[in-house]
């Protein structure tokens, strides 16, 4: 399965996304969505995944900076220097029909690639739950420090998560995941061909 991701640009694709939100957050974990916090000099970008055939949406996240917002950055432990370019990865969701397909991934480096390398972000951050922040993909392959103080947040006992964009180590994470969801969507895409093949086969052997 093929997944194209863009940028939301209309009113529909806003809207597209906040019932992605609910579903995940709301009715199936139960977890309040809380309206994300922009400020008005502050950038975002709003990422869609969709199924590339059907234009079926899959999931969605949201990456914001944070620059300016001191008090954030306080609440959650952050120390970043007063003039640290700072972006905010937040309110990732993947309907269930579309997990195991590494869109999580997918969506994490379309937000690095299309927001923070072009906009020159110093760090990036996000919370996480307190007792799989050390395992996620996001320490394990996006190079991200888990920070120790724990936190209660919207999905409950959470760590930050914090990424220093300037060191070469980060660069390189980034460099290893790209290779690794390349290899991953090659080995997907020849199993569904050898699928596909193999139901035609049998199609063709019942008619």
């Amino acid at each position: 399965m093929q997944i194209l991701i863009e940028a939301a640009k209309t009113l529909e694709d806003k809207a597209v996304i906040e019932r992605i939100r609910r579903e995940v957050f709301e009715r199936e974990a139960g977890i309040p969505l809380s309206r994300l916090t922009i400020s008005a000099d502050a950038e975002a970008l709003h990422l869609l995944a969709r199924a590339e055939v059907t234009g079926d949406p899959a999931a969605t996240l949201s990456v914001i900076d944070t620059s300016k917002d001191h008090e954030l950055h306080q609440r959650y432990g952050l120390r970043f220097s007063s003039n640290s370019r700072v972006a905010r990865y937040t309110q990732l969701a993947v309907l269930k029909s579309y997990r195991g397909l590494k869109i999580p991934l997918m969506l994490m480096l379309e937000a690095h690639r299309q927001f923070v390398i072009p906009r020159r972000f110093d760090y990036t951050w996000l919370l996480f739950d307190a007792e799989r922040a050390g395992v996620t993909f996001m320490s394990k392959r996006l190079g991200f420090t888990v920070t120790e103080e724990i936190f209660e947040a919207d999905c409950g006992q959470s760590r930050a998560l914090v990424r220093d964009e300037r060191a070469v180590s980060s660069k390189r994470a980034i460099e290893q995941a790209e290779e690794y969801l390349d290899q991953f969507l090659r080995r997907l895409s020849t199993a569904q061909a050898t699928v596909t093949g193999a139901s035609r086969g049998i199609h063709a052997a019942i008619s």
